[in-house]
């Protein structure tokens, strides 16, 4: 590192190269941004405050940030004819779980530049201090910063850099062989830079961090050869588990800029509520929707033992009228077919509504229809702001044979093991995001999908029942199933609900 170091110096003699410390790095940030200095002390790790710094200063000074690991192989002045610049991570690192969150490129915070006050910086000097609990590539890393980009209008982001251009080597020391595979895959995004003048500098991936099995990746796949040869054998021997496929989306998910619709189809709110009823809160949070009533009609499924006359007072109370009925069912997963099923011709969409709900958006409906995508979930948390749907998630790494595996799926049903999902909450950098499950608590689902026979899952569907098979399907038949990490909509906490 002592060696790149005097090589930035010496191919730019005239430049101001600092290196920063510990030290000055907090120095830096309490005295160029007083009010952040709370959310940068409150990161549990040191890593998350040298991520932070880097936008911190780029925002303030301008200039050039370079990981102490990327070695400059010529001088990079051409570079200073760009507002802003960051590096595509080459896509030999970028692993099937990129693809299944519907971003499959990552964009690095090893080497990047600009001008003072560039508007990614303010974007994410935003996001931050509402990140400060998320995992660090959330929070501070390289999909933060992926996902600010994809926040900004086209002509606001930076110009990215192809890999041959920062990064021409991998992790492994191999040369990229995907250079025009990432260009073509970022080209939607924003200008691309090709290593038309050769590279300027080589990020040699010294994780020093890591353990040094993992960080050669080759010494690391030969002690994993044992393991390879056990999964390959699984795989032969559970034939109808292995053709299992949880689809990924069909589009990238680039369009990260939420904005409520200016439309207002016809909804119909179907609302599920146990023997207790209708609360109050619940009917005054869909009272308080800021929609046109005359577009909006609305039902609520009881059970056969509903108090009616509660629920009657608590309508009128909350100035409602509602279409009340009282069945039986055999499971929640057909009570929701039967609501799927009665879906009022004049309706457009079906927004589904649990009767734990207790708070929600006024703006709710308006920031669903503005995905526009035909599946729409609202992050659904407790009154503490924890994940409060498990029902509500996404694979993390993808639903890859050995993921389903090993929660069960060879018995014929998966055991919905938590250590192999994700939920909505703990991805806040981005807007909005792929599901495989949309839950039952606060879902907006178009007719098309309801025409095209999309059901909740009675008996199991690709290993899943109920709502968390309700997106699968949805995608096997060309619906895409989204979820809004900042429309955050609450219900009971669960010691209430077993009460």
């Amino acid at each position: 590192m002592q060696a790149y170091y005097d090589a930035w110096r010496r191919l730019h003699p005239d430049w101001d190269i600092r290196l920063w410390t510990d030290d000055s790095m907090r120095a830096f940030v309490g005295d160029a941004y007083p009010d952040f200095l709370a959310t940068y002390d409150a990161y549990p790790k040191m890593i998350q405050r040298a991520d932070a710094f880097r936008y911190l200063v780029l925002g303030r000074l301008g200039g050039v940030y370079a990981d102490l690991d990327v070695e400059p192989y010529q001088a990079i002045d051409t570079l200073l004819g760009y507002e802003c610049f960051l590096g595509i991570e080459p896509l030999e690192h970028v692993s099937a779980h990129r693809q299944h969150q519907g971003v499959p490129f990552l964009l690095t915070n090893a080497f990047m530049g600009s001008v003072p006050g560039h508007k990614l910086w303010k974007e994410i000097i935003a996001l931050m201090p509402g990140l400060v609990d998320q995992e660090t590539f959330y929070s501070t890393g390289p999909s933060m910063v992926t996902a600010a980009v994809l926040r900004l209008e086209k002509a606001d982001r930076p110009v990215l850099l192809s890999p041959k251009v920062w990064s021409p080597l991998l992790s492994d020391g191999r040369r990229t062989r995907m250079e025009a595979e990432a260009i073509a895959r970022l080209e939607a995004v924003g200008t691309v830079v090709p290593a038309s003048n050769g590279t300027l500098v080589s990020h040699v991936w010294m994780t020093t961090w890591v353990p040094w099995y993992e960080r050669s990746r080759r010494v690391f796949t030969l002690l994993q050869l044992p393991t390879a040869a056990k999964w390959a054998w699984r795989r032969l021997t559970n034939p109808e588990l292995a053709k299992v496929v949880i689809p990924n989306p069909a589009q990238p998910y680039t369009d990260q800029i939420a904005v409520p619709s200016s439309e207002r189809p016809q909804v119909h709110i179907a609302v599920r509520v146990g023997k207790t009823g209708l609360s109050r809160e619940l009917a005054g949070a869909l009272a308080g929707l800021d929609y046109p009533k005359g577009r909006l009609t609305l039902s609520v499924h009881a059970n056969k033992d509903a108090i009616e006359n509660e629920m009657a007072a608590v309508l009128a109370d909350a100035g409602l009228a509602a279409e009340v009925s009282r069945e039986d069912y055999a499971s929640g997963a057909s009570r929701d077919n039967a609501i799927l099923d009665r879906l009022p011709a004049a309706a457009r969409y079906l927004l589904l509504v649990d009767g734990s709900v207790r708070s929600i958006p006024a703006d709710a409906i308006q920031r669903m229809l503005g995905t526009g995508r035909p599946i729409v979930a609202a992050n659904i948390v407790d009154p503490a702001g924890a994940p409060a749907d498990d029902q509500l998630f996404r694979y993390e790494n993808g639903a890859l044979f050995k993921v389903l595996y090993k929660d069960g799926g060879r018995d014929g049903v998966v055991r919905r093991d938590k250590s192999f999902r994700t939920y909505l909450g703990l991805q806040k950098a981005f807007a909005v995001l792929p599901l495989d499950g949309v839950g039952e608590s606060f879902v907006l689902i178009d007719r098309g999908v309801v025409r095209a026979g999309v059901r909740f899952a009675e008996t199991p569907y690709k290993l899943h029942l109920g709502a968390e098979a309700f997106a699968i399907m949805a995608r096997d038949r060309g619906f895409e199933a989204c979820g809004l990490p900042e429309l955050e909509v609450v219900r009971r906490a669960a010691e209430e609900m077993r009460q």
